[in-house]
């Protein structure tokens, strides 16, 4: 139990004030990557659709109230998101991971579907003065997200 709920749930706090107190500092021009979607990604990717769209959807309304945001586009977001990348779920965990080119088209497709909702959702995170149209942004920062997953990706497999 304590691996299955209690861990993930103290990883993705901390993840959050991560999101919300660092990772703005990474920003390029407004776009930033989602270090809590990586983790609910591969979480839903280990434990199954089900598990992560529960959990993601708990997580984003813990995100929804540490960044004041709109309450339930995180939510939303969130949960859409972890609902993609369960249905690629595998009993075994190893045959997805070891797949670099399904994991990497894993990440993009879920994180456009993250933060297309998310951005027209909750359009605060989205600075005016970018000038970025929503579906960019959304490519954009999926694209980051993804090139910090690969980062992610990289380190033994052996350790997710």
């Amino acid at each position: 139990m304590v691996n299955k709920i209690i861990f993930p749930i103290i990883i993705v706090l901390v993840l959050i004030v991560i999101q919300l107190a660092v990772i703005p500092f990474l920003s390029i021009n407004s776009v930033v990557p989602n270090v809590v979607l990586i983790f609910l990604i591969l979480y839903s990717l280990k434990h199954g659709q089900n598990s992560g769209t529960i959990f993601a959807f708990f997580i984003g309304f813990l995100y929804d109230l540490a960044s004041s945001g709109l309450l339930g586009s995180g939510m939303f977001s969130f949960t859409s998101a972890a609902f993609v990348a369960g249905y690629f779920y595998k009993d075994d965990f190893k045959e997805i991971i070891q797949n670099p080119k399904i994991v990497l088209l894993l990440f993009m497709l879920s994180s456009i579907l993250f933060f297309l909702s998310y951005s027209v959702l909750g359009t605060a995170g989205i600075s005016i003065e970018s000038q970025l149209s929503y579906i960019t942004y959304s490519i954009l920062s999926a694209f980051y997200t993804s090139l910090i997953a690969l980062v992610i990706y990289l380190i033994p497999r052996n350790r997710l």
